[in-house]
């Protein structure tokens, strides 16, 4: 809900599992070293915890109101997409290489007319989002991998609103992961998504005719010891054949000053921009 500092060299690991709180990552070398990743699937921090008032998350950037900044998601930007984009390629290299390890006898979907693009979310536009928010310098941040036996591709999005009665604009992100599965059937693993959501608690809530099978999570999780200020996460999972989708949107907000986006307006944004990406990759 504050202005957010630049991402730092660390983030928060995979999208696409609720973020949960965790100790301070250790501090990771600067773009161009090494980065520093864990093996995936990492579960993303906790975003958006306050700090002391007048204590900057990062050198250099100053709080907000009541001390608290724009949120660890979002200063973890930059190496949470890139964390993910190299987990990926590891998934990619140990189908390819080792198909005993995943195959497990079941056999693959037919993927139908979708097919890979270099920049998906320029594909799919994103209207929905952008009519609500103006994409922040320098993103989105897109990456396609090719492989025989799993197409992916990624986009990681920075977002922020004006907000009348608020001095600071309201920032928010958006993370798309499209896989292609051409080795395997990824039904069971889609099946173990859903199911670690309602372990989690996240409310569920079926999407008719949107691909074979597609459901919501919601999370509205607190992030200080006093329970104002909380992070909302919004999933929207998607199964069609051999295509696995998920959009993830997250914002934050604190009791009593809610600058957020209203829940059904969130996930109609989603919904009208998820069909229309799909669309643009050769869906029907």
């Amino acid at each position: 809900m504050g202005t957010p500092p630049p991402p730092p060299p660390n983030g928060p690991g995979f999208a696409g599992f609720p973020p949960q709180a965790s100790t301070p990552p250790p501090q990771v070398p600067a773009p161009g070293g090494p980065p520093g990743f864990g093996p995936p699937p990492g579960l993303p921090s906790s975003p958006g915890a306050p700090t002391p008032t007048g204590t900057p998350t990062v050198p250099g950037t100053p709080a907000a109101p009541g001390g608290r900044t724009g949120g660890n998601l979002r200063r973890n930007a930059v190496w949470a997409f890139v964390g993910a984009i190299l987990a990926s390629a590891v998934w990619t290299g140990t189908v390819t290489l080792v198909p005993g390890l995943v195959n497990g006898g079941s056999s693959a979907r037919s993927i139908g007319g979708y097919h890979p693009v270099d920049k998906i979310c320029d594909a799919g536009k994103l209207t929905a989002f952008r009519q609500k928010y103006k994409m922040v310098d320098s993103y989105p941040l897109e990456h396609t991998g090719r492989s025989e036996s799993m197409d992916i591709m990624r986009c990681y999005a920075l977002m922020k609103r004006t907000v009348s009665d608020s001095d600071t604009p309201d920032y928010a992100t958006l993370d798309i992961r499209v896989e292609l599965h051409k080795a395997v059937d990824s039904s069971p693993e889609f099946a173990a998504t859903r199911h670690y959501f309602e372990q989690q608690k996240y409310e569920i809530t079926g999407v008719p005719d949107l691909g074979e099978e597609a459901y919501f999570a919601y999370g509205d999780e607190p992030t200080s010891s006093d329970k104002s200020f909380h992070d909302i996460n919004y999933y929207l999972q998607v199964r069609d054949g051999g295509l696995t989708y998920s959009l993830y949107w997250t914002d934050n907000y604190q009791t009593g000053k809610n600058h957020t986006l209203d829940r059904e307006t969130v996930r109609r944004a989603m919904l009208d921009d998820t069909r229309d990406l799909l669309k643009a990759i050769g869906g029907r």
